[in-house]
């Protein structure tokens, strides 16, 4: 129930309290008792799903995350990584980049 302020505007006095006196005692009883709220379960049995850490990778992947990102993220190794992705790394490319880091680290 709502209580509804006439205002007048030639004498500036506002007849809410005319208005409150207007309604029946029990109606204003029921318009200042809240409500009692209906209660919620708090916990929920619904469907969780857990990816793998393959599923994660590539998922990641997908979004534009590196791999080395990725690994980091899931804490594993970039060679594992690449073995979720499907990314097969060849022996002289492994090669090649040893010897670019002995050569890196030679200079520093």
């Amino acid at each position: 129930m709502f209580a509804i302020a006439i205002f007048d505007a030639t004498s500036n006095t506002n007849s809410l309290s005319n208005a409150a006196m207007a309604i029946p005692t029990d109606a204003t009883q029921q318009a200042t008792t809240t409500p009692t709220p209906t209660p919620v379960a708090t916990t929920s049995k619904g469907d969780t799903v857990t990816l793998s850490a393959a599923a994660q990778a590539r998922v990641l992947h997908q979004s534009g995350q590196s791999v080395a990102s990725i690994a980091s993220a899931l804490g594993t190794d970039t060679k594992t990584v690449d073995s979720y992705l499907g990314i097969a790394v060849t022996a002289a490319v492994n090669e090649a980049l040893k010897a670019a880091e002995a050569t890196v680290t030679a200079k520093v």
